[in-house]
This record gives C-alpha cells, structure tokens and sequence, in this order.
C-alpha cells in the first residue's frame, strides 16, 4: 500500500486522568500510529463501513488500552485519507479510509477528496 517501510507503528499508550461521575481516575488511552489506524481501515470488508467510535474501540482492544485518543485518530486519518487520495488520483491503490469517515460529519467534508471523494467510492464499492 505504500505505508510499509514509510510509516511506522509508533503508537503509544499514555495513562491520562478522565472524569468519572466528577471524580477524576487513571485510564489507559492509546495514541495511535498512521500505520494502525491503516491496518483496521484495512480490516473493514468491501462494501462495509464503521464509525470512527468503532474504530478506536477497536484499535483501544487490539492494543490494551481504556480508550483511543479522538484527536489523535482524527489527525492521523487526515495523514491517511491525504495519501489515500493522491494514490487514488495516481491510480494507485488507496487505503480506504472511505469506510471509516462519515461524508455527513464535519471531519469527513474537511478531509482531503471532501464529502464528495468519500461517496463516490463507497458508491464504486457497493457496485
């Protein structure tokens, strides 16, 4: 895909406070790498789609973590989706992040390729 050898698993898990019912506990919260988020976007058969929510759940369980940093997967699937659709646009083959990215929500319409990108290629994989 052109992510290995590049990019590197470089995820982290960092104990961070997190409030529960106002009392503030520890909980483990990964950081993820490109390279993970690439491998679950991976994982998701043709055709199909997840949420971001589920995506950092499972990413939080592969790797033993409480939870997956929202900001730090919303950073790393723009490093994705922006190599994801220079390949497309080279006609190489792309990661498709267009399975894990509402083109309804704001991030998927500030992505790279935009709303548009998105839905054109679920629509390509549901032919």
């Amino acid at each position: 895909m052109g992510y290995a050898g590049v990019m590197t698993d470089d995820s982290t898990i960092k104990i961070r406070p997190h409030s529960v019912s106002g009392v503030m506990v520890d909980q483990t919260m990964l950081l993820p790498s490109a390279e993970a988020i690439v491998r679950q976007i991976l994982a998701v058969p043709v055709g199909e789609t997840r949420s971001l929510a589920q995506l950092r759940e499972a990413l939080a369980q592969q790797y033993g973590a409480e939870a997956t940093c929202p900001v730090t997967t919303q950073r790393m699937i723009k490093v994705v989706a922006a190599k994801s659709v220079a390949d497309h646009q080279a006609g190489r083959q792309a990661v498709p992040f267009w399975r894990v990215v509402d083109p309804d929500k704001p991030n998927g319409k500030k992505l790279p390729g935009g709303s548009e990108f998105i839905l054109a290629r679920r629509k390509e994989e549901k032919a």
